[in-house]
């Protein structure tokens, strides 16, 4: 762009600065400062101004919601869960081995008891001495490891004969057995033996048996049923995991505390859920947010390097897709402000952008990155990034194949549309109500009208400052009363004539194979352009003229040809192509030979030894596909032209030999053209090519009669040109 004004100077210094960075150190830095700018833009989010408030502290001032946020109140839910925890009453296990054992023990004190009164009446007989009953139930009361039992017990068991002992025993086991088939903890334990003692007495007793008995019973009895320990801490433990977890959301400029209100534990967790309250300050949130910027940062990088080759080496393509992201960032914090909402970020602005600029698969990365984005400065409220995701993708697919600013228009209100529609459902997944309803609509028409706004205001600085093929300057460009096209078309003719047609098979096959279409047409009208400088050397432009190459060696008519290339590099530079256009001009014969001036060096005996790669263009090879196709289309186009009599099947093997010898020669090997693509292209040249095979009708001649000659003169009407 040749911009006379000071601004337009400004630009193409700034530009011509950039190019003159080392493409890495170019790309290290900027992705760098990416990540500093969206990493500040997004943790600003997360750093407004901060109290230092307790529960039962009285409010200073307002408080409001800087974002909206929904968050579990995880206090509360440990309070619950403590109190859930709590209520489970003791969990107590049935003890199968308390009733045989007190059993067991039962008998083997009676069977000690019954021992020792036998020893001492046997002692008393044999030394014809009175039975000591005081010295038995001494001894009684001493019996080891058996239970202790009153004196008065062990006076009663030391004065039973072999039938009362038996029955005491009988009794005691009895009634133990019968406390037993209930449960017997140790809280009842005390109430168990009074009922124990009740149901001896109901036993054929007497009243010192009855109390002996009972008095052994009670000793004897311990608890079937036991606390279990781990199975109470397990019931304790799914008490609380049933508890629901207390979860809080507040709205962007929801008021959380009034001037004077007393702090409540609850909006202590919301201030700092929200980061607002001192206590609350985490700098490990903006650590992870540092991480998360990182990854997608690193992410960017990894994806430009590995699939977009065009972006790789195109400095302007990497800062857009860098001030992209960025400015989505920037756009993203400020919708966490107050009245606005995150529904407000035009998302598709960025699909419809992106999608111009860069492409669609490199849109769509950069639409779910900013979605990322404004889902964290939203608070992770799922709507946001539904809207965001859904709108910018819906954009990314309707302006795939824009051509006209009133398409990109119509994409827009599709596209907003989309965004209408998801804000409306997403703001009924949290809260179904009328009034969520009404605000996701009227925030989702805004975010619609926003976008396109932004998407054709953008679009025309990134036009200007970057000079961009967008389809509306490649329109611009296509214009045939644009300065150099017209110059071709005067000085030019044949040439010109030859890249419209070239136009028209280009963009055909760009069809075929998904490239961009008017990008290869508008290449096509521009790729010989250098051919202005010197018109008649090239034989589409030499009408009723001599050829000046017949004056020429094959060296210096090599040299006059292969100019074309460089000139039209620097008249396109001079005129402000853009780069895509310039990169056409270049590539467009690649380093393929000038066969016709080789062979006739080699023909020729003043040249000596010929070198072929001295006859070759020294210009790049085709890297896009639009400059593949463009090479192509030249070639195919020059040589079914030159044939003398033209026929379908000549011509669809004269192409198939033009593709065979430039795959053969390397051409497109850096192209990113496939087999696939190429076969469309063959097919598709053959198809438009197949018009110079037609015949024409010859028209009858008419005699004219010159005044003073008798000769007749024969003139023939063509209905057309070629």
């Amino acid at each position: 762009m040749n911009t006379p004004s000071l601004l337009g100077r400004s630009i193409n210094r700034t530009r011509g600065f950039f190019n003159t960075v080392d493409l890495r150190i170019f790309g290290v830095v900027l992705a760098l400062a990416t990540w500093l700018a969206v990493w500040l833009l997004v943790g600003s989010a997360f750093l407004p101004a901060r109290y230092d408030l307790t529960a039962g502290d009285v409010a200073p001032d307002l408080i409001q919601a800087s974002r909206t946020l929904t968050f579990e109140n995880r206090a509360e839910t440990e309070r619950r869960q403590q109190q859930a925890s709590e209520a489970v009453p003791k969990v107590y296990v049935f003890d199968a081995t308390v009733l045989p054992r007190v059993t067991r023990n039962a008998n083997a004190y009676f069977d000690g008891v019954t021992r020792i009164v036998a020893e001492e009446r046997a002692l008393a007989q044999a030394t014809s001495q009175p039975y000591d009953a005081a010295r038995t139930a001494k001894r009684i009361r001493e019996l080891p490891g058996q239970p202790a039992v009153g004196e008065a017990t062990a006076g009663v068991l030391s004065s039973l004969d072999d039938a009362s002992m038996a029955l005491v025993r009988s009794s005691v086991i009895e009634s133990v057995k019968r406390i037993l088939e209930g449960n017997v903890t140790e809280a009842t334990l005390a109430t168990d033996r009074d009922r124990l003692k009740s149901v001896i007495g109901t036993m054929a007793l007497t009243a010192e048996e009855v109390a002996a008995a009972g008095d052994i019973a009670s000793v004897l009895l311990e608890p079937n049923n036991l606390y279990g320990a781990e199975k109470t801490q397990q019931a304790q433990e799914r008490s609380a995991a049933d508890v629901q977890p207390v979860i809080i959301t507040v709205r962007n400029g929801e008021t959380i505390l009034s001037p004077g209100q007393v702090v409540t534990d609850e909006n202590v967790a919301i201030l700092q859920a929200l980061g607002l309250n001192q206590q609350g300050r985490k700098f490990g949130t903006l650590a992870g947010l540092a991480l998360i910027v990182a990854i997608e940062v690193l992410f960017l990088v990894i994806y430009i390097n590995s699939f977009e080759k065009r972006m790789r080496g195109s400095r302007s393509l990497q800062f857009i897709a860098a001030s992209l992201l960025t400015l989505f960032a920037l756009l993203d914090r400020i919708s966490a402000i107050s009245p606005l909402t995150p529904l407000i970020v035009p998302m598709a602005a960025l699909g419809m952008l992106g999608t111009l600029i860069l492409g669609t698969r490199m849109s769509a990365i950069l639409v779910i990155l900013s979605s990322v984005n404004l889902a964290i400065v939203g608070g992770s409220d799922p709507q946001y990034i539904l809207v965001g995701l859904f709108g910018g993708l819906a954009a990314v697919f309707l302006v795939t194949h824009v051509s006209q600013r009133r398409d990109l228009m119509r994409a827009g209100l599709v596209a907003g549309l989309v965004v209408i529609a998801t804000a409306v459902g997403a703001s009924q997944i949290s809260e179904s109500s009328f009034a969520r309803l009404t605000s996701g609509t009227a925030w989702g028409a805004g975010n619609a009208a926003l976008a396109i706004v932004a998407t054709i205001g953008l679009l025309t600085i990134y036009e200007m400052v970057f000079n961009l093929p967008t389809p509306q300057k490649l329109l611009e460009l296509a214009d045939p009363t644009r300065p150099l096209l017209k110059d071709l078309m005067m000085k030019a003719p044949g040439t010109y004539n030859h890249s419209i047609i070239m136009g028209n098979i280009a963009e055909a096959a760009a069809e075929a194979i998904g490239a961009n279409q008017l990008l290869a047409r508008v290449g096509a009208y521009y790729h010989d352009i250098g051919k202005l400088n010197r018109p008649d050397y090239f034989i589409e432009n030499q009408f009723h003229i001599q050829n000046p190459h017949d004056r020429l060696t094959p060296g210096l008519s090599r040299l006059a040809i292969t100019a074309h290339v460089k000139d039209g590099v620097a008249l396109a530079t001079a005129e402000g192509l853009p780069p895509d256009i310039i990169d056409i001009i270049k590539e467009h014969h690649g380093t393929t030979v000038l066969s016709y001036f080789y062979h006739k060096a080699k023909e020729s005996t003043r040249e000596g030894v010929v070198d072929e790669e001295a006859y070759r263009y020294a210009g790049q090879k085709p890297v896009s596909r639009e400059a593949a196709i463009i090479m192509l289309a030249d070639s195919v186009e020059a040589a079914v032209r030159s044939l003398n009599n033209p026929t379908p099947r000549g011509i669809k093997t004269l192409i198939r030999d033009i593709f065979d010898q430039r795959l053969h020669d390397g051409q497109l090997s850096e192209s990113r053209m496939t087999f696939g693509d190429l076969e469309k292209v063959r097919l598709v040249f053959e198809k438009c090519l197949q018009g110079f095979g037609a015949m024409r009708i010859a028209y009858p001649q008419k005699e004219k009669k010159g005044r003073g000659s008798g000769a007749g003169e024969v003139t023939r009407r063509s209905g057309g040109s070629r």
